[in-house]
Formats: structure tokens, sequence, C-alpha cells
């Protein structure tokens, strides 16, 4: 019986091809959102699970109180892979850390730019499945001096010749003491590149043994705290790994300078490796709401077809009644129908996987991804057919049920309806159709409303025209000031200024205290740290609040400035900022105090999503080693980046031209609320097409079912403008219920979202209003269309064969 359901379904569907492809187009859609859906969540949620036994990867974190905060830090102590590694269970510990560097083939060749210079030990490889092309993974990094490179970085140094055995010089670019030379370092092997669902995105290992300049002289580069990962037998073995930490714990841990004054005893949490942490996978709401929208497009398309389906089942009525009186059965014409849509909705997951290759490089452009089709298992394709068969059950199921349903004598006389009940159904779908293109479209305008409200806020600075240029390097840090006069030097610069870091790049936190009372914890306050130059004010264009920016020779250690927040935490101010002038304040737990000259006023150091934190600044000290040049130009003209790239090829040629604006800084913190926001305009946009289509198809049978009733008004004398208001007014009064039912919802949404943003938006009506607006306009067009074309046909051709 299914094979011929089945061929008659096929029969049925080439004979109306305009129908078929409305029903296999809306399908499509819906299954293209579902399988991209799931390609972006099944790519977020891969992260670091190719690791053979992922899940009984650990790693070690430390959190501590202070306050009211609890301080997170992916960092194990000090002697934490000695205490771990002879308990039953562990089967293996790496420690790793990993920062910027420079990798070249001689001291002074040309450098490649290294974003992830990562030190481990040589147990690296017992615990993570990273493969290697070339050398053995339990000897590459047994000794000081051994390095290995990615199969990538070894291309870009050595070319096609074979770099096992030759030696390469690494310098260190990112925080902390500068090594007195680069470090030379054998190549011992080639690894392939770490996957893109890889936490460790390195492109050199560098022996964890390998001597690095320290405050005492020189130290193996992994021998402080350090992130460590523990591979367990078992997740119960996690006993075992905490009963070897409790002596440190009780130690008091081993966060040395760091560990703000105050603070708790720092306790050990043993994290998954593979928990999420970044990106949407670290805020699992934005999964979530990613996937809950491709449902609801799916959903949409489903009941655009139910929809559609139901009105055109009428027309089918002397069809059923036929098969009713030759002996069919309810089931069997039930199966017949139900065919006719798993037969559109394979169809349908063929069209879709052609609409996914092809949108592929844009998605992946547009969420910086590298999904594709070739890296799917058996299992992920078995998917495809089936969800577009579920998809096909969920579409026909109802339509199917309301022909099989139909009465012969009914049927065959063609006065057979689906009745009241099928009506309401009919009118619900369309409400729930409209119900959530609104909320979507509302949310896509409350999102946009709260960017364009952020990207307008007074920031406290001026970014636009301030570019930076990294001087972490040694010799970059020896030629600042040099560098500082020579772009002054450029027509098209303003001015230039020294610092350690500028807004959008803040990450060192310490505690800053008022010195009458050092020793009380109490009134402690965590502050953003800044160490600049007396120009950096009026490269950024910060304004004082009051008192003055310090001057050129103001004493690093004596004197600070605090923003207005930072001052009234500490209870220096409360509205007048020139209270704090005078006062004194200790940093860092330490004795000696320094005196407040200057309150700045506030500016976003993290982003314009969160709440403006306290800051501190101080002058530059002549050791600083993690500086950057912030230079303002007059405009972003080619010419002065042209300019500035000649000058630092003529001071410093070994090292890469690296410009990058603030402003650009701030832009990316937002890219995840923009995409969202794409996307909610992208899917509403979608949902708008599915709706309008069901009202369009809705209208053509509505049309077409009173065709006499409206020959008849018009032989009466009912107007074309009647005719049409009254065909229309049924949509209107069901999207007007629609629009009823989600403006609440929408409503809801928006205030939860925006709860995440320290300075939301004021939701106001308009943005709900509008989505009202248009949305209740395009249904009156997509129905006015038919209601025009009844009511202006010719009443004597409705009414001859009466």
């Amino acid at each position: 019986m299914l094979p011929t359901a089945l061929r008659l379904a096929l029969r049925r569907l080439a004979r109306r091809p305009g129908t078929t492809a409305a029903h296999v187009g809306g399908l499509a859609v819906g299954l293209a959102c579902c399988f991209l859906a799931l390609l972006f969540v099944r790519d977020e949620l891969s992260y670091d699970r190719f690791h053979a036994g992922a899940e009984r990867i650990v790693e070690i974190r430390q959190q501590m109180e202070w306050g009211s905060e609890t301080m997170n830090f992916m960092m194990a102590p000090e002697g934490a892979a000695e205490a771990l590694a002879h308990p039953a269970g562990v089967e293996a510990v790496a420690a790793t850390a990993d920062q910027p560097g420079l990798v070249r083939r001689t001291p002074t060749s040309a450098g490649v730019v290294v974003d992830e210079v990562r030190f481990a030990d040589p147990s690296f490889f017992r615990v993570f499945s990273f493969p290697l092309l070339e050398g053995d993974a339990r000897t590459a990094l047994d000794g000081p001096g051994k390095t290995i490179l990615t199969a990538s970085l070894a291309q870009a140094l050595f070319g096609d010749a074979d770099p096992v055995g030759e030696t390469v010089y690494v310098e260190r670019t990112g925080f902390g003491l500068r090594d007195p030379a680069p470090l030379a370092a054998t190549v011992t092997g080639v690894a392939a590149d770490p996957p893109g669902a890889s936490s460790f995105q390195f492109e050199l290992l560098v022996s964890g043994q390998t001597p690095v300049a320290t405050n005492d002289g020189t130290a193996p580069a992994l021998g402080e705290a350090v992130p460590t990962y523990v591979r367990l037998a078992s997740l119960a073995d996690t006993v075992a790994v905490q009963a070897a930490l409790r002596p440190l714990i009780l130690a008091g841990g081993s966060f040395g300078p760091y560990t703000p004054a105050g603070a708790g005893t720092p306790q050990f949490v043993l994290q998954h490796f593979d928990s999420p942490q970044e990106g949407m996978t670290g805020r699992p709401l934005y999964l979530v709401l990613f996937l809950a929208i491709a449902g609801l497009v799916l959903l949409l398309a489903c009941v655009n077809y139910a929809t559609l389906a139901t009105a055109l089942a009428l027309s089918r009525s002397t069809e059923v009644g036929v098969r009713k009186t030759l002996g069919a059965s309810r089931w069997q014409l039930a199966r017949l129908f139900l065919a006719e849509a798993l037969v559109l909705a394979l169809v349908a997951g063929g069209v879709a996987v052609g609409l996914v290759a092809a949108g592929l490089p844009a998605f992946n452009a547009f969420f910086a991804k590298r999904v594709v089709l070739g890296g799917l298992g058996p299992a992920e394709w078995a998917a495809v057919p089936l969800l577009a068969l579920l998809a096909g059950l969920l579409a026909g199921a109802y339509p199917a049920l309301v022909l099989a349903r139909f009465r012969p004598v009914a049927a065959l006389r063609g006065t057979a309806t689906d009745g009241r009940g099928g009506t309401r159904v009919r009118q619900g779908l369309v409400v729930f159709q409209f119900a959530v293109t609104a909320v979507l479209l509302a949310s896509t305008a409350v999102v946009w409303s709260q960017l364009d409200a952020l990207r307008s806020r007074d920031l406290g600075f001026e970014g636009d025209r301030v570019v930076t240029l990294g001087l972490q390097a040694d010799r970059l840090t020896q030629l600042r000031d040099v560098m500082k006069q020579q772009a002054e030097a450029i027509p098209g610069v303003a001015r230039a200024s020294i610092a350690s870091v500028v807004p959008g790049g803040f990450n060192m936190m310490m505690s800053l205290s008022p010195s009458q009372t050092p020793a009380d914890p109490s009134d402690d306050v965590g502050v953003r740290t800044l160490s600049a130059d007396a120009d950096y004010p009026a490269t950024l264009g910060l304004e004082m609040a009051a008192g003055a920016w310090f001057t050129p020779d103001s004493p690093p250690g004596g004197v600070v400035v605090l923003n207005e927040t930072a001052a009234r935490k500490l209870g220096l101010m409360t509205t007048d900022a020139a209270t704090a002038i005078g006062e004194t304040v200790v940093t860092g737990g330490g004795e000696t105090p320094s005196e407040i000259v200057g309150v700045v006023r506030d500016f976003h150091v993290e982003g314009p999503r969160n709440a403006i934190e306290p800051v501190v600044v101080a002058p530059l000290a002549e050791f600083e080693s993690t500086t950057l040049l912030a230079v303002q130009l007059r405009s972003s003209d080619a010419r002065t980046l042209a300019a500035l790239r000649a000058m630092w090829e003529r001071l410093a040629p070994e090292y890469p031209f690296d410009p990058r604006f603030v402003s650009d800084a701030f832009a990316d913190q937002m890219r995840q609320d923009r995409q969202l926001g794409q996307l909610f305009g992208a899917v509403g946009l979608v949902a708008v097409v599915l709706a309008c289509l069901g009202v369009f198809g809705l209208a053509a049978h509505a049309a077409e079912r009173r065709r006499k009733e409206i020959g008849i008004r018009k032989v009466l004398g009912a107007t074309v403008a009647g005719l049409v208001a009254r065909l229309s007014g049924e949509f209107a009064r069901l999207v007007a219920v629609a629009l009823a039912v989600a403006a609440p919802v929408a409503w809801w949404l928006a205030r939860r979202w925006l709860e995440g943003f320290a300075y939301p938006a004021p939701l106001s009506a308009g943005p709900f209003v509008g989505v009202a607006v248009g949305v209740l306009a395009l249904a009156l067009l997509a129905a006015g269309v038919h209601a025009v074309r009844a009511a202006t046909a010719d009443p004597v051709r409705s009414l001859r064969s009466d």
C-alpha cells in the first residue's frame, strides 16, 4: 500500500507544480535554517571534544572570595604537577601557559608574528590528542630548548624544507619580564595545525623546562603557578585529585603578589576541560535562542503547509468521495495524503541541503566559523532525511485527517466542509504565524535600538582616530621615546602617548585602599590599573573632573590619578571630585601611599555593554615592559598610516607593523549582539514571507469559496471598496489578535535581554507600534491581491451556473 500511496502522491504533485513549488519552497527554507542552526551548535559544542577521553580531562582552577566578588583563576598553585604525579586514578598531568611572540630563522631575520607561543611540559601529548606529523611525542619536549612547530608555521619559516633539527629563535612579547636575548630552540617535531574547535590554538610548543627571565634571574618557563590539566582514569578519581591538592589548599594557594589584600583562602575547583567558557558557548542562552529561532522557522514552514493544505482540501472533496465510495477507509485516505506531505518534505530536504551548501560561505564569514559539509559523519547525514520526514509528518498530519474525515455524500455533492472547528484551526494557525513573526521583528527592532544607543553613547574618550602600535618587544620598548617623537613629527598626527593599555584592552586588576586604613580589607576596592605618560589624556580625549594629570617628571610611585568611580567607591567624593585631591591611597597591598593629584571623568574601559569600572592611573615607569604607542590622527587618512608604517619600518624593520584602532576593539565586543540582531532580522523576514504566503493562499481559497456571494453582492450594488474591505477584514482581525498576543511576549523578552546591559536603552512603544503597523500592512497586501481580483470580477460569470 505504501509504494502505491507514494506513486499516487508523486503523480498528483506533478500535476500541480505551482502549489508543489510553494510547499517545497516553504519547507526547504525552514529545513535549511534548522540544518544551519544544528551545524552551528554542533561546532560550538564540539570544542575540545576531539581529544581521546575528553570527558576525563579536568583543569584546576583557583577561586577566592574577595568582598562580594568571587574571583576565578585558570591557574594551579606552584607544585600542583608534582603533587598529582602519583595519586591513583591520575593518568597524566600537563602544565601549560601561552603568550604572544615572534619567531625567527636567525636572531636578526624578520620575525613571524605568533599569537600563541605555548610552553608545555613533556606530558602535554599524554593529556591532549594533538597529532604529530614528525617527531616523537614522548621525547619532543623532554628537555630545555626544544620546540614543536605547527605545519603552517613550519611552512612559513622553512618552506618545503624539513625543519626538524633546525634552530629557531623565539622572542616573547606578552606580559612579563623580557629575556635578555631571543630563546634559541631546536625543532624536534611538526604538529598538525590545531582544529578550529580547539581551545588551544598554538602555533608552536616550547619545552616548559626552557629557562626564561624572572625577577630573581632565570627559571624554567613553567616553574610558577600556571594552568594545569589532569587526565583521569575515570571521573570518580576527582576525589584523589582533591586529596592530593589539600596540602596546597592549607598552604594558602600560590597567587603571590597577585593576591588582593583581604581576599579569602583560595579553593581549588576541578572543571571539565570541555566546559563552555567563551563565545556563544559561554553564553548558553544564545545557543538556546539560536536553536529556538531555527525551530520556530521550521514550525512556521510546517504551519504554512498545514494552513494551505487544509484550505485546498475542500477542492479535493470529490476525489475523497469517489475513493470512499469505492471502499477506501479513513486510514487509507489519511495515509495517501500523508504520503504527499512526506514526499514533499523529502524533496524539500534535498533542496535545503543545496541551500545550506550555497549559503555556507556567507554563514562562515558571518559567524567566523570553518564549518564544512564534508566534515559531517554518517550520523549527521542520516539526521537530514529524518528531520525532513519529521517535518513532513508534522506538516501533513492535520490536513490528512481533515481530508479523510469528509463524508462521501457531501464530498460528491461538493458541499463538504471541515466544519467550524476546521475554520478555527486555520485561523489559529494564522494567528500563531503572525504572532511569532511580530515577536521576531519586534526583537530585531529592540536589539538594533540598543546597539544604536551603545554606538551613540559617550564613552568618555575619543577612539575613532586613535591607532595603537604594540611595543611589547624589548627592542621596541627601548625605542618607544624615539617612536613617539617621530610619530608626532608626521603632519597627519595630532599627538601621541605611551601607555600600558588603552580602553578596550584592560585586563589587569589590583586592590586599592585609603592610606588611613591600609590593613583593613573591608574598604578595599578592586580597580583596573593603567600606566601612562603625561600626554595620555590629550591623546585619548579624556577630561579632568578635578585636579590635573601628572607631569613628565612626576615620580612613578608617588602620585596617581583616579577616575570618578574609583574616588566614589573609596569614599573620597560624592558629587565634588575636588574633595579627593590631596588624599592618599595604597595600591596592591603595599605600604607606600600615593597622592591623588587628579580625578579624571569616567570613561569606559571594557566596552559599552559593561558598567564603568574604577580605574587608577600611575606615571609610566622606566622599566615598564608591556607598553604601546597610542597615536591620535588628525583624520583617518591612508597617507598618515603610510607615513607611520614608513617610520616603523625605518626604526624596527624586523618587527611587523600592526596598527589597531581603539574603536575597532569596542566594535568587536558588540559582535555577538550585532549578530543576534542580524539573525533576528533575517529570520523575521523569512517568517514574514512564510506568513504572507499562507495568507495569500487562504485569501485565494476564500475568494474562490465566496465567488457566488461576491457576485450577488455586486448585483445588489456593493462597491469594489466595500467588497475588498469585507474580504480583507477577516484577515485584519486575525492579525490584530496575533499582534495582541505578541506584544506582551515581545515586551517581556526585550526586558529580559536588556537586563544584560549596564546601560540599557529605554524600552519605548515605538518599535512595537512600527512592527505592528508593518505586519498588518503586509498581511492586508497579501490578502488584498485576491480580494481586489474577486471584487472586480464579472458577476455574470460567477452566477451563470445558477
